[in-house]
């Protein structure tokens, strides 16, 4: 009855079939902290999988995190958001440092962009919460259709901007998290003292910022997802340090994002706090070997193969949530 998986997961008020695939009371077998040994192997290889794709994408990762932990373990949003909120402190974290050892951060842009995101993941925390869960699975459909429709654009337009995939077989694009593949740095910010803000600026600042923090807020993804794009896009940002500059942006996110899902889900018993620190402490393993086998198979495939992969789960995805759930 103390096992912390159980009575934890909001689904239960949306979804009256979820709770009976969490029931591990009659699942029998060896138990380690309340999980039985099969659950906690398929959390790790969940874990390995959406860290294999965040080392070879630069999206997507998260998607397949949350997603996974709403399919196959029927968790709900309330569990789930503290759960990848921890992990990514740890992904991103070593992934920030990283960057700036290889001096691929953009700091005034980061420190402009990052106070918008922290206040974005307050406020769309609050709003997942308000439009609960059958929401969320139906926006997180609708947004792997959106990449899956993307993947498909990279593979078969003549002339598509190249943004999925971390690095071309040429090694010309993306920061890695694998050492060995940043030897050169590319700043396109000149060494200079950033302008005074002004109302314009702080607009673009929040217009860059705040929907990194909403996206993550919500559906409970890293937020990079739309990070990159937007800083590729409307900042003029070359996509090596676009990816540079999100995973410090992501990373205080997603701290701020703990902090609130844990102090909000505790203070209103929705959650107790032992639950995500388990599931998480089986998670981050998985997610940083695979963040490291994902950097080691994008140097040897080509990228054409990275990108029907990718492809492939978004489609998956979008049709679970959309038409199968």
């Amino acid at each position: 009855q103390e096992n912390p998986s159980l009575g934890m997961n909001v689904a239960a008020q949306t979804a009256p079939a979820a709770p009976a695939r969490l029931d591990t009371e009659h699942l029998g077998g060896a138990r380690i902290g309340g999980y039985t040994v099969g659950h906690m192997l398929g959390l790790a290889l969940l874990g390995l999988a959406a860290g294999i794709a965040s080392g070879m994408m630069t999206m997507g990762g998260g998607v397949i995190h949350v997603a996974g932990m709403m399919i196959f373990f029927g968790y709900g949003m309330y569990l789930i958001r503290p759960v990848v909120y921890l992990t990514n402190l740890f992904v991103f974290g070593a992934a920030a440092r990283r960057n700036h050892r290889s001096g691929l951060i953009m700091w005034d842009t980061v420190r402009a962009l990052t106070p918008w995101a922290v206040v974005g993941v307050v406020i769309g925390y609050f709003i997942g919460n308000a439009i609960g869960d059958e929401a969320i699975s139906v926006l997180l459909g609708i947004f792997a259709l959106l990449m899956t429709a993307k993947g498909l654009h990279e593979i078969f337009a003549e002339n598509p901007e190249e943004i999925l995939v971390k690095t071309g077989q040429n090694g010309e694009q993306g920061s890695l998290p694998a050492d060995d593949f940043l030897d050169e740095a590319i700043i396109d910010e000149p060494r200079a003292e950033p302008p005074p803000p002004t109302v314009s600026r702080q607009t673009r600042n929040a217009g860059l910022g705040m929907p990194v923090g909403l996206v993550s807020g919500i559906l409970g993804i890293s937020g990079g997802v739309v990070a990159v794009p937007l800083q590729r896009f409307f900042g003029n940002t070359s996509l090596r340090n676009a990816i540079a500059n999100s995973s410090v942006i992501v990373f205080w996110s997603s701290l701020s994002g703990a902090l609130v899902s844990f102090s909000h889900g505790i203070s209103t018993g929705l959650i107790e706090w032992q639950a995500p620190l388990s599931l998480s402490a089986i998670m981050v393993p998985g997610a940083i070997v695979g963040g490291i086998v994902g950097a080691k198979l994008m140097k040897v495939l080509p990228t054409t193969t990275l990108k029907w992969a990718y492809t492939g789960i978004m489609a998956v995805i979008a049709v679970k949530m959309l038409l199968l759930s």
